[in-house]
């Protein structure tokens, strides 16, 4: 039997095997034997009860684990079982462990009026302090150990990381994903950046506060915040009465035009909507600040126009029970030459396509004959950004990442992050313009990549640091944009096609296994809208990651950005 440790010990212990990006929680060791905690209680407790009178020091340690799950009035009931001196220094804000399945909990090791437990359990996910969700592509075991003290005659938890643990049910439930706001480049789009957020009181707050902080690094370079740096809150905080929000701020805000204070509050309101604000007042320091007129409509989360474009038999356009329906200046040129990959503008006026000699080609409703953009071997199938470009990639070992505009010039674009050596699967840009989404193989398996496009006067320079998403085990066959927060990705072993749902920033799904060589696209409608097509028959995505014929057929599925 082990002895129980010193606090300063074990505190020493617990920072040095913090574990980075998770949140203040630190973690480590195998899995211990012990009992394991009954989880029979409902994964989100409205009112969990505080520690009953003689809890043996495990008892404490489960009640606790279930008492975080309430996040209401600042955790006050899981604050109960811990000692004074922890409870003034806890800090359940500084991130979450997301827990994969039940823990399994030692007996207590007591040593008079000291006792250590530890608690393990499987994750694969997090959120860090500031709300971002991290989630891994493989699951690792990690263990919390708590040590507790006797406190007017009753034990409390004196020893516990900062941050909390939680099943991913009670997660879910406890926290809101909130999608932070800004602009892309051109002043047309509002871009997400997706942060995890306790329901509180203060979950308002702490909203603004990270908008107001800016975007993640990855994506920091390709949107537009335009709050004055270094606004903050101001003295008259946050207040939202019957869905009407009044946001003050410091006095930077004071010195903004009327016309970037009206785009401050086009990204405040679209931010607080996920608080069920309808309307927001600007101050500054208590004095209202005065917006410009209304400009261009501002865009969130364009959509395509149907559910899904397909190419077959000498047609292209939006497969329905009745047919395809072609696009008129599009569909004719597309299907003499030979198409066998379609990226069609939103406003369907334009089109870039892989061609049947394996060129990359542009096409303009009545802008006379197509244009060969890129004459490269092995190309991918390419991809029309919102502001015209055509970005285009080379498929072999080492291929290059290309953009070009509508007549054919090469745009200078530095690309860093991309594995040397590696394989480009599919390429694709995001309907707002901002990312790239590249899905790469290699030696050392396959990646999910997105990048931020960093722009000069809306013309592609170079792209930011990579956000990497998880994916099943496999090779990655193809990639592409579901909505403006998640993705999809068709991944492939010996025996099956696996297709993932991946938001950036939130947890991923996985649907039902397909045949080798099936493949998945977005559609209209997010999640609802996906697509996949196994030999020649395409699917729709259904409830519970099932799958259900469409009665289309095709040879390939398009994409409307």
């Amino acid at each position: 039997m082990r002895r129980a440790r010193p606090l300063a010990a074990l505190v020493a212990m617990l920072a040095a095997l913090a574990l980075a990006g998770c949140g203040g929680i630190p973690m480590s060791g195998p899995v211990v034997s012990g009992p394991r905690v009954d989880e029979t209680e409902p994964e989100f407790v409205v009112a969990p009860n505080g520690p009953v009178v003689g809890a043996s020091p495990r008892d404490i340690v489960a009640g606790f684990m279930n008492a975080v799950r309430a996040p209401q009035a600042d955790f006050q009931v899981a604050r109960l079982y811990l000692t004074a001196d922890r409870n003034e220094s806890w800090r359940p804000d500084d991130g979450v462990i997301i827990r994969a399945a039940a823990p399994v909990v030692t007996e207590p090791v007591v040593s008079g009026d000291v006792a250590a437990v530890s608690y393990s359990f499987p994750t694969r996910a997090n959120v860090d302090a500031a709300g971002r969700y991290h989630e891994s592509a493989e699951t690792g075991t990690r263990t919390i150990d708590f040590e507790l003290r006797r406190e007017g005659g009753e034990w409390r938890i004196s020893a516990v990381p900062d941050g909390i643990v939680l099943s991913q049910g009670a997660f879910t439930r406890a926290f809101t994903a909130v999608p932070l706001y800004y602009f892309d480049p051109s002043g047309r789009y509002l871009v997400p950046d997706v942060r995890w957020f306790a329901a509180r009181s203060n979950a308002p707050y702490r909203t603004v506060a990270a908008l107001l902080g800016g975007p993640d690094e990855w994506l920091r370079r390709s949107v537009v915040n335009e709050f004055p740096p270094g606004t903050t809150i101001g003295p008259g905080s946050v207040e939202i009465v019957s869905g009407r929000a009044t946001v003050d701020l410091s006095a930077h805000a004071a010195a903004a035009s009327p016309a970037s204070i009206a785009r401050m509050r086009e990204q405040l309101a679209a931010t607080l909507a996920a608080h069920g604000v309808i309307d927001v007042e600007l101050t500054s320091m208590g004095v209202p600040l005065e917006s410009g007129g209304g400009g261009q409509p501002v865009l969130v989360d364009p959509q395509p126009d149907g559910a899904v474009l397909v190419g077959a038999d000498g047609e292209f356009g939006y497969g329905t029970a009745d047919g395809v329906v072609p696009i008129p200046g599009i569909t004719e040129a597309l299907v003499a030459d030979g198409a066998t990959a379609v990226s069609l503008a939103h406003d369907k006026a334009s089109a870039a396509y892989r061609a049947g000699d394996g060129t990359v080609r542009f096409v303009a409703a009545g802008a006379g004959a197509p244009i060969v953009i890129d004459d490269r071997p092995d190309l991918a199938a390419p991809s029309l950004d919102t502001l015209g470009f055509v970005w285009s990639a080379q498929r072999g070992p080492g291929g290059s990442i290309a953009v070009f505009d509508r007549e054919g010039g090469s745009i200078g674009l530095v690309v860093e992050g991309i594995p040397v050596g590696a394989e480009i699967a599919s390429i694709a840009v995001s309907r707002d313009g901002t990312r790239l989404l590249v899905a790469v193989r290699s030696g050392l398996g396959s990646r999910l990549l997105v990048f931020g496009i960093v722009r000069a006067e809306n013309v592609p320079t170079g792209l930011g640091p990579p956000l990497e998403l998880p994916l099943p085990a496999g090779l990655i066959t193809r990639a592409e944009w579901v909505d403006d927060r998640s993705v999809v990705a068709s991944v492939e072993d010996a025996e099956a096609s696996h297709i993932r749902h991946i938001p950036l920033g939130g947890p991923s799904t996985d649907f039902d296994a397909l045949p080798p060589g099936a493949q998945a696209v977005g559609g209209k409608g997010g999640a609802a809208g996906i697509r996949a097509l196994v030999d020649g028959e395409i699917l729709a995505a259904g409830v519970n990651g099932g799958w259900t014929a469409t009665g289309l057929a095709a040879a390939f599925l398009g994409i409307q950005q």
